[in-house]
C-alpha cells in the first residue's frame, strides 16, 4: 500500500471551467495547500487553473513518507491531468517537484511544460536546519522557524498550534535529511529555478547547483525571504509567463 497519496485542491474553482492550463503547486515543509489559497487570482485571469497538492495518508498506513514516496504519488497523480500543466515546488516541495519530473521521464510519462522550483538549495547540498530534526528541541525548532520567515509569532507562540507547527514541520524536514537523490541523468524537461536575496536557508549562490541537475535551468532572484512566493505571488506569475513565452507557449505570447 502506498505510504501517502497526492490529491490536487482546485483553488478558484469557479474560474477552473475557463482554464486551459494548471498550475499544480507543491507547498513547503510543515504547509499545505493553503499557501497557495490566493494564487488563482493572478494565475486565473492567464487562464490557468492553479491546484495545490494535498497529501492524503490511507488509513492503516504504517509506511514511512519519504521525498520519493510522494513523488511517486504526485507523479500517479498527474498522469490523469487532461489539459497541459505546469509543476510547482516550494522548499521541500521543489525537491518533490523534481524528483517527479525524474520519475516520469524514466516512465515515459506527460511531462510538464515547465518546472519551476522555489527556495531550494539543488539535492544533496548541506542542510541549514537543525541536525537530527524529529529530536531538536522546540526551542532550535522555533528559532529556525523565526529565521526563516513567513510564520506568524502569534501561531508560534500558541500553546495549541505552536506544538502542531512544529511537529508537522519535524515530520517534512525529516523527509529531507533522510533523501538520497538519484539523478544519474540530468532532467530533460524544461526548468526554472527561483530564489530570494534574503533567503538565508538557500543563499543566491546554492541556486547555479541546480545546473547539476538540469543545465538549461533559467535562474531568477526575488526581493525577499524564503517565503517571497507568497509575499508577491504576481511578480512569480510574471515570472512563469516570461520563462513559457520564450519556451513559445502561445498562451504566455499574448
Amino acid at each position: 500500500m502506498s505510504a501517502e497519496r497526492a490529491r490536487l485542491v482546485t483553488l478558484g474553482g469557479a474560474q477552473r471551467q475557463e482554464a486551459k492550463w494548471t498550475l499544480v503547486c507543491v507547498p513547503h515543509a510543515g504547509g499545505s495547500a493553503v499557501a497557495f489559497h490566493s494564487w488563482h487570482r493572478v494565475f486565473g485571469p492567464r487562464g490557468i487553473a492553479v491546484r495545490a497538492v494535498h497529501w492524503e495518508r490511507p488509513d492503516g498506513s504504517e509506511r514511512r513518507s519519504s521525498i520519493e514516496s510522494r513523488a511517486a504519488a504526485l507523479a500517479s497523480t498527474v498522469r490523469e491531468l487532461a489539459e497541459p500543466w505546469i509543476l510547482l515546488g516550494h522548499s521541500l516541495g521543489a525537491l518533490i517537484a523534481a524528483e517527479t519530473v525524474r520519475r516520469l521521464e524514466n516512465s515515459a510519462g506527460p511531462l510538464p511544460e515547465r518546472a519551476v522550483l522555489c527556495a531550494a538549495a539543488p539535492p544533496g547540498s548541506r542542510r541549514t536546519f537543525p541536525p537530527d530534526v524529529l529530536r531538536a528541541s522546540d526551542e532550535r525548532m522555533t528559532a529556525y522557524v523565526r529565521r526563516l520567515g513567513g510564520t506568524d509569532e502569534s501561531l508560534l507562540t500558541d500553546p495549541e498550534f505552536g506544538p502542531q507547527v512544529l511537529a508537522g514541520l519535524r515530520a517534512d524536514l525529516d523527509l529531507i535529511e533522510r533523501y538520497t537523490p538519484d539523478f544519474a541523468y540530468p532532467l530533460k524537461s524544461p526548468v526554472s529555478v527561483y530564489g530570494a536575496a534574503a533567503d538565508h536557508d538557500v543563499p543566491v549562490e546554492t541556486l547555479q547547483g541546480w545546473r547539476q541537475v538540469a543545465p538549461g535551468a533559467r535562474v531568477r532572484v526575488f526581493g525577499g525571504n524564503h517565503f517571497f512566493l507568497h509575499d508577491d505571488p504576481a511578480a512569480v506569475c510574471e515570472a512563469v509567463t516570461a520563462d513559457c513565452a520564450q519556451d513559445g507557449l502561445d498562451w504566455a505570447r499574448g
